[in-house]
């Protein structure tokens, strides 16, 4: 697999991009477009009554729709709740009189009646009703589990909800202010996992806006006009975008195009064709420059094409004049054909209506030495767009690269720089470490010095903020409360009060209560603000005793089964095949096992994610990174505990499946050969052209075409489809009976068809990647069948795999949605920034799920949360984002 292959189009990649995205991207696409001119634009597609019934908007309506729906909801929710009953008299006093409607209106709600029962749960004023009864009983009961309910309410206030009933949210608002009276800070922040990250109502009903960081990249980059409605040529613009991954960065060119033509610069083709995808689902116009050599190479999609034939047959556009790219709103390149694309656009626009936005310039700046930096380093000096966007989640600061800033500004007059900078911390990804445990400051440095130095590099890293797990964060906060010093010595303490023990290791200033005025200051971004605040001006004088204890009471993330824990394995080996690779046998014999058994367990804890750890992964797919891909696949077509018998039978046939997929290459390879003659593109047959000057088609070895073909279905039709029993499928019912220690119903199974799995088989491959296709296991990894490798892309699209296995690379090529990562142990040479790129794949998801990002060296967590002695790639990027002197 090569992600940062600088190659043309493939056929399949263009048929690719024109699939429409979802009806939710493509609103999310639409506020992009339509806030550009009004960054504060935001808009709620929440179904209220008004909305569901598409009934006109008036204060009669109104009137009815309320009396005849949610009034007797209201009144039976005051009933129940005794003594509060008095703060709702105005919902229990007479009501007026309703004014009758007219009968067409009457008719259209009688119509309506029975599509509004049956659909209460989708319409916003039921929602807020049921969470009110639910509140208000559990008051009236001297209950506190109505926390959750009032703290989503709080949240929706907060959204832009038009249209719906008014007294209604009367009521509702009533019940806030009466729930908040009665509930402590302390309370809701105790409860946070659970009201917060674990509750996925909160977002249900979320208002679609830009990020902060959208929002001031669109205003930094407006151009302004003068009197006579003329754009006024901005100054040259340098802007560092750093945002975390899954937030937006590479939609934002989506916007930018209303007032830019806009050349994106993509080192992985992946994104840009992920780019190009939701572009053209809003109609965007788009050309491609990938591979190009000369302008010539540079190809516009039909939405961008302004000089074209007709194709007689369909009506359709034919052959399209790829030279006039006059209406080219987005041109998406690679880093080879930037050059290209560059002078392709300012032959059609003024410069400073260009804008290069370069997505990731990072990229291979963690190797000392690149094929692509001297592309890189020519780009940079042959340059002459004066508006540059270098976006990336972990972009050096400008401090350590000023010498790219001072190199921009002495080649465009008058340039500005600017930074933006964001962080996200509505999820939480907790690190796991390879012991199991969440990776947290306070149980990792025994020194308040650490402590503090840990503080100081998240107060300028607030990215990492994401990366804390929100329970143990409560936790501590918790026990930070209450914690008193221990008195060794009491006696002597009373007589000497020169030094008085104090009550609380907690400043005065930052108790919760006083910390946080009001319930609805309270997120998951605030509570871990707080977090870093109490560890940097807690009182350091007992921190030993603290960290202590703090240790003592962890409990690893997850449970382990009891028994059955390791079953033993016998031998069995994977049949020699064209690859020649070692075979696979399994673990051990007999009189090693028992003595090896703890050994084994300790060093695979937690990377059994076939068999006993596989119930851990939750929600969605999980991505694991590594160094050595074979070797980290071997060890899981190994270590899945299949049967001798089942083994061999399923070795048996995916043998002779590998026998028939080898005949296949060949047939398919002697096919394409006699085809290429056949269609006349081979070049000995330039010379066969009729008069008019037109090639001629050369009928030949016809029947030995369809025969070939004729065989090769036939081969393909042999080949024998293959499945597992239910208890070696991760995650099935079955299988968690064997291995999980409790039934977990959000544990991710695997959907592979058995069409996939036929395909695989045919394919020529690793035999141990076609046994590892069967437990939803995808490799990704370069190699000679790229057939295999699409595969397993698309089903890492559909969200239908389990785990995919491949090298830190391929982080670059993908936007897929992932909710567990590993970052394996042969990675310890990665960067610490390349590590957070890594870690930026997990939890994409734009719902709240299980997230975890699980290291197998402790060390690499260590290096996340110092300043790094040395930045390669700041270096790389001052060396090659430079004018050569």
């Amino acid at each position: 697999m090569d992600i940062l292959q600088q190659s043309k189009l493939t056929r399949q990649e263009w048929i690719s991009i024109e699939k429409p995205v979802s009806m939710e991207e493509q609103r999310i696409l639409k506020l992009i477009c339509d806030a550009y001119s009004n960054v504060n634009y935001r808009i709620n597609y929440t179904q209220t009554m008004f909305s569901f019934t598409k009934l006109e908007v008036s204060s009669e309506l109104e009137y009815f729709l309320y009396h005849k729906y949610f009034h007797p909801i209201i009144t039976d929710t005051i009933e129940k709740s005794g003594s509060l009953s008095k703060h709702f008299e105005l919902f229990t006093s007479a009501s007026k009189k309703i004014k009758k409607l007219r009968s067409i209106e009457a008719m259209r709600i009688n119509n309506l009646d029975s599509n509004i029962q049956d659909n209460k749960n989708k319409i916003y004023e039921y929602k807020l009703l049921e969470y009110c009864d639910k509140i208000c009983k559990c008051i009236h009961n001297n209950s506190n589990d109505y926390i959750c309910e009032l703290y989503t309410l709080i949240q929706w206030k907060k959204n832009t909800i038009l249209n719906c009933i008014s007294d209604v949210m009367k009521f509702t608002n009533i019940v806030i202010e009466i729930a908040s009276k009665k509930t402590s800070i302390i309370s809701v922040i105790w409860q946070a996992p659970k009201i917060i990250e674990q509750n996925k109502n909160i977002i249900q009903y979320e208002d679609l806006q830009l990020y902060p960081h959208q929002k001031e990249l669109f205003t930094l980059l407006r151009i302004q006009k003068d009197k006579e409605g003329e754009y006024i040529p901005n100054q040259p613009k340098l802007i560092l975008y750093i945002a975390p991954t899954g937030t937006g960065k590479t939609l934002s060119p989506i916007g930018l195009c209303d007032q830019y033509k806009v050349i994106f610069v993509c080192v992985a083709r992946h994104i840009g064709l992920a780019l190009a995808k939701s572009a053209i689902s809003i109609h965007k116009k788009v050309a491609f420059a990938f591979g190009c050599t000369t302008a010539d190479d540079i190809r516009l999609h039909y939405y961008s094409a302004i000089d074209y034939t007709v194709n007689k047959r369909s009506g359709g556009i034919g052959k399209v004049d790829n030279s006039n790219g006059k209406n080219v709103e987005i041109m998406i390149c690679d880093v080879q054909s930037y050059l290209c694309a560059m002078h392709y656009m300012l032959a059609f626009n003024d410069s400073y209506k260009v804008l290069t936005y370069w997505d990731e310039p990072t990229i291979t700046m963690d190797y000392e030495t690149h094929e692509l930096h001297e592309i890189i380093h020519r780009n940079w000096c042959e340059n002459k767009i004066p508006n540059m966007v270098l976006s990336c989640a972990t972009l050096p600061k400008e401090h350590e690269i000023q010498d790219v800033l001072q190199d921009f500004k002495a080649y465009f007059n008058n340039a500005t720089i600017s930074t933006i900078t964001s962080y996200d911390c509505k999820k939480s990804i907790p690190i796991i470490n390879r012991e199991g445990y969440s990776y947290l400051p306070h149980t990792q440095f025994d020194s308040i010095e650490k402590i503090r130095e840990f503080g100081d590099f998240c107060e300028n890293n607030k990215t990492v903020l994401r990366y804390f797990d929100l329970e143990e964060v409560v936790k501590f906060i918790g026990f930070v409360h209450i914690y008193k010093p221990c008195d060794s010595d009491d006696d002597d303490e009373e007589e000497d009060n020169e030094v008085p023990k104090p009550s609380t290791v907690v400043p005065s200033r930052f108790k919760m209560s006083n910390y946080f005025s009001d319930i609805s200051e309270i997120t998951m971004d605030s509570i871990k603000i707080y977090y870093l605040k109490l560890l940097q001006n807690i009182d350091g004088t007992y921190w030993n005793d603290i960290y202590e204890q703090l240790c003592d009471m962890r409990i690893p993330r997850f449970k382990e089964k009891t028994e059955n824990t390791l079953t033993r394995s016998y031998s069995m080996q994977f049949p020699q095949n064209h690859y020649q690779s070692k075979p696979i046998e399994k673990i051990h014999s007999e009189s090693e096992f028992s003595e090896m058994k703890q050994k084994l367990m300790d060093d695979l804890k937690g990377i059994l994610i076939t068999t006993k750890d596989a119930y851990t992964l939750t929600d969605g797919p999980t991505i694991y990174l590594v160094e050595d891909v074979s070797k980290i696949a071997k060890f899981y077509a190994e270590h899945s505990d299949i049967s001798s018998i089942l083994l061999k039978q399923i070795m048996e046939k995916i043998e002779l499946n590998q026998k028939i997929s080898e005949q296949i290459d060949v047939m398919e390879k002697e096919l394409e050969e006699k085809l290429k003659k056949s269609d006349n593109s081979d070049k000995s047959n330039e010379a066969h052209k009729k008069s008019n000057g037109k090639q001629k088609v050369k009928d030949i070895n016809n029947d030995s075409t369809e025969s070939l073909s004729f065989n090769i279905n036939q081969l393909k039709s042999s080949i024998q489809s293959i499945n597992l029993d239910l208890p070696y499928i991760p995650n099935t019912v079955a299988h968690q009976e064997k291995w999980a220690p409790e039934y977990n119903n959000r544990a991710f199974v695997p959907r592979i068809d058995s069409n996939v799995i036929k395909t695989i088989m045919a394919l020529h491959i690793e035999p141990s990647f076609k046994l590892l296709t069967l437990m939803g296991v995808g490799v990704l990894m370069k190699q000679q069948n790229t057939n295999y490798e699409e595969v397993v892309k698309r089903l890492a699209q559909d969200q239908q795999l389990f785990v995919i296995l491949t090298t830190s690379d391929y982080i670059y090529g993908t936007n897929y949605q992932f909710c567990h990562g590993f970052i394996g142990e042969d990675l310890e040479n990665m960067t610490q920034q390349k590590t957070l790129q890594s870690m930026g794949r997990i939890g994409r998801n734009n719902i709240q799920q299980n997230y975890t990002v699980r290291f197998r060296d402790n060390k690499m967590i260590d290096k996340l949360f110092q300043y790094p002695s040395v930045n390669l790639e700041a270096i790389n990027m001052n060396k090659l984002f430079c004018h050569d002197e």
